[in-house]
């Protein structure tokens, strides 16, 4: 080896050259294992690396060799070069096994992408649901499938391969299904050219929508999915138009009717221009649905949107829900105009109608606010309207009312008695006052129990006015609970068993159990059924006529007696005499007040008497006022009375020596409290 160092000769420059292409495949091999770490992943990465490392030892090997005897002069330099060479040489070996190895799990990988991606391609060309198309580079078609021959109706034998987009488009055209709006072409135009992914739905001549899925390809080409989604669209459309769309009379409903009260506004703000909102509905309408069936109902609903809208040509009309009906006209400067429209709608408002064989008298109320004298935004126009309609309703059903400023001060007072009316029952602001109810000689033989409100601010209330509200809000039926439970406790402390009447109102009868309820009372009480009576009036019968009979008869099987008040003043009291066995008829005190000057109203006070002796059925007049009144009824044949001549209500507290048993003196009558 010693001689390697003196002299250069064949085998020393063997050794370079072999050093040398050692060391220039350990850089080749170093540089492509980089470039193919740079494209792989996961394992395949970290393999890549393993083999990489070999090829830059090899490479660092093979250079050190022939640094070593190129420039070291030392007597073992050819030693140790030998040995670098032949760790190189191992090097490469191991990087080049490496290399073929993974070249192999490469190709084998790439063989099975190449097998899916063929699986997948057939797939989408044989997708008899969707439509494939395929454009190269040069914007020519090259590839398609059978559904989207069938989409677009061109025949199968036509030859279509290679045309370009304009051409394809021509042969959709030709076949007689095209893209019917050709801004939709632009968007397709636009959507290729913007180079990325797009979606638009297209639609075609006979009525049916596309989607069209675009995706460019690295190429400059692009493939293009097409789907029908006509059931969509139109599950889309149906939805949308139920949502602005009443159902049983195709109207538009409350959402497109605020919608369009915001648009009318903002118009008549431009044009200083004035518009009516008009609220209208059917007076009675549950009477028509309870008597003749929701069918019949619906279809009245829709015969009233018809002629409603034969006559609203001037406005835009909505159906909000219910009974209801709502109008906006269009804005116009003319006041005029609105006074044309209350007049037309007045005849509206007492109709006739026949549906399914049955002739229906029908009456609406409406209520109008005018912008912008009653209000200059949509909520306010809308809430005077409503306010309007409501006291139309309240005061002359089946009339056109007008909003006026007064009105609105009545709502909001109204409302905030609602307000207090829920509290009064828990806070304990009620109280029961008591009428004396005498035999027409003066002897007391009974007491009504009537229901006073002592409002902590307003003082007392008149029944007249929170007794409709209680029975509006659905507080009537706890407050009536708390009058019969009250007054059965007091009247059954008395010493004298004098009678006690209780008043229910017809809200009662539909959303409490009556019979259960005065069971349970006259338990808790000890109160003897035949002390207690019940007063009903003819709204009870109204709603539910078989219903509340069959609820009647129960409460007389309890033992507890049932009077009809305010008998006269319906329409069918006689009627009812002879369907329930009553125990007692009370005459309305509106015939009672006017014995003395209307002989109408004392022909009638004397009709109902002779009926009464007739069917032996005891009769009590309220409302007796004056001793002419008494003396008129007990020549009659009266016997009872009740009125302010006889006691007026006050706490029971104020006839202690009666409920007692005291004697009292009978006259003059009007000593009795």
């Amino acid at each position: 080896m010693a001689e390697l160092t003196s002299a250069p000769d064949a085998q020393f420059w063997e050794m370079i050259a072999l050093a040398a292409v050692l060391c220039v495949l350990g850089v080749v091999g170093a540089y492509g294992g980089l470039r193919s770490i740079e494209v792989s992943d996961g394992k395949g990465r970290r393999r890549w690396i393993v083999a990489t490392g070999f090829a830059s030892l090899s490479a660092i090997a093979a250079a050190m060799a022939l640094a070593l005897m190129v420039a070291w002069d030392a007597p073992l330099a050819p030693t140790v070069a030998l040995g670098l060479m032949i760790g190189s040489v191992t090097a490469t070996t191991g990087f080049a096994s490496l290399a073929v190895w993974l070249s192999s799990i490469a190709g084998r990988r790439t063989r099975l992408t190449l097998a899916e991606r063929d699986m997948v391609l057939d797939g989408i060309l044989n997708d008899a649901a969707r439509g494939f198309c395929l454009f190269d580079a040069q914007g020519r078609l090259q590839l398609w499938n059978e559904a989207f021959l069938d989409i677009y109706a061109i025949p199968p034998g036509r030859e279509i391969a290679g045309h370009s987009l304009r051409r394809t488009l021509a042969v959709m055209q030709n076949s007689g299904n095209f893209v019917s709006d050709k801004r939709q072409l632009i968007e397709l135009g636009a959507a290729l050219a913007s180079g990325g992914p797009a979606t638009l739905v297209a639609e075609l001549r006979d009525g049916r929508h596309i989607r069209i899925d675009l995706r460019r390809l690295p190429n400059g080409g692009w493939i293009a999915k097409h789907s029908d989604v006509t059931d969509h669209k139109q599950a889309e459309q149906r939805f949308a138009y139920l949502a602005l769309h009443d159902v049983a009379t195709g109207l538009p409903n409350r959402a497109a009717f605020n919608e369009r009260i915001v648009a009318s506004v903002e118009q008549a703000r431009r044009f200083d221009g004035g518009f009516a909102v008009i609220r209208l509905g059917i007076d009675r309408f549950k009477e028509i649905n309870d008597v003749f069936g929701q069918a019949v109902g619906d279809a009245v609903l829709a015969e009233m949107a018809r002629r409603l809208a034969d006559t609203c040509h001037w406005g835009f009309l909505a159906r909000p829900g219910g009974d209801e009906f709502s109008i906006v006209t269009s804005p116009d400067p003319a006041t005029d105009s609105i006074q044309e429209v209350c007049r037309q709608l007045a005849r509206l408002c007492d109709t006739e109608f026949e549906v399914d064989g049955h002739r229906i008298r029908l009456t609406a109320t409406a209520g109008v606010s005018v912008y912008p004298r009653d209000g200059e935004d949509a909520d306010t126009l809308l809430a005077h309207a409503d306010v309007a309609l409501y006291r139309a309703k309240t005061e002359q059903r089946g009339t056109v009312c007008l909003f006026e400023p007064a009105m609105d001060l009545q709502i909001r007072e109204k409302r905030a008695l609602q307000r207090e009316l829920a509290v009064a029952l828990e806070q304990r602001q009620f109280e029961i006052h008591y009428q004396p109810q005498a035999t027409a000689a003066g002897a007391i033989i009974g007491f009504e129990a009537l229901l006073r409100w002592r409002h902590p601010v307003r003082g007392m209330v008149s029944p007249a006015l929170f007794v409709p509200l209680a029975e509006e809000t659905g507080q009537i039926g706890p407050i009536d609970e708390w009058v019969l439970r009250s007054a059965c406790a007091e009247a059954a402390s008395w010493s004298k068993p004098l009678a006690i009447a209780v008043n229910f109102s017809p809200l009662d009868f539909r959303r409490l159990d009556v019979p259960a309820l005065i069971l349970q009372i006259l338990l808790e009480t000890g109160l003897e059924p035949s002390r207690l009576e019940v007063e009903i009036t003819e709204g009870v019968l109204i709603d539910d006529f078989a219903g509340a009979i069959a609820i009647l008869r129960k409460i007389k099987n309890l033992g507890v007696r049932v009077a009809m008040d305010d008998f006269g003043a319906g329409y069918s009291s006689l009627s009812y005499l002879q369907s329930f066995p009553f125990d007692k008829i009370k005459i309305d005190q509106a015939f009672t007040r006017k014995l003395e000057t209307n002989p109408e109203s004392a022909a009638i006070v004397e009709a109902i008497l002779s009926l009464a002796r007739t069917l032996k059925l005891p009769v009590i007049a309220e409302g007796v006022e004056t001793e002419s009144q008494l003396a008129f009824l007990a020549r009659a044949g009266c016997d009872e009375v009740q009125g302010y001549l006889i006691g007026r209500p006050q706490p029971i507290t104020h006839f202690r020596d009666i409920i007692a048993g005291a004697t009292v003196e009978p006259p003059p009558l009007a000593r009795a409290g």
